[in-house]
């Protein structure tokens, strides 16, 4: 089982994560690694995103519907949902999931939750304020 081998890539993407305030990109990932691995593909950032997702280490999110980012996991029950100012493009966590009550009530009744993502986007309030000026 390659995907559970605890290689330099896969601990240099680890400590990346963990020390970003926000989610990241791969072509972000990527940026950050080649600086203390200047040979490394990016299909091997590929390989080890996927594996680190397997192992529910880290979490998938889809911003503006298209953008697709990762973000370590405090631990492995752990996901978060974020809202994103449009012109900053600065992300906040949202402080708790307000979906989980549904999923308590659905899941009651039977139904199988197997994921959900909430994204809210707007302008910020350093950036509504420099609108207003």
């Amino acid at each position: 089982m390659e995907n559970q081998r605890n290689t330099k890539q896969k601990q240099l993407i680890l400590a990346i994560l963990k020390d970003s305030e926000r989610p990241l990109s791969i072509n972000e990932i990527y940026s950050r690694v080649v600086i203390e691995l200047p040979r490394i593909a990016k299909s091997t950032i590929y390989r080890n995103i996927d594996a680190l997702l397997n192992q529910n280490l880290i979490d998938k999110y889809y911003f503006n519907d298209s953008e697709i980012f990762y973000r370590i996991k405090a631990n492995r029950n752990e996901h978060r949902h974020f809202i994103i100012c449009d012109d900053c493009k600065k992300v906040y966590d949202l402080p708790n999931c307000p979906i989980h009550e549904i999923e308590c009530a659905m899941e009651e009744k039977g139904f199988i939750i197997k994921e959900h993502q909430i994204q809210i986007t707007g302008i910020c309030k350093d950036c509504a304020n420099s609108l207003h000026q």
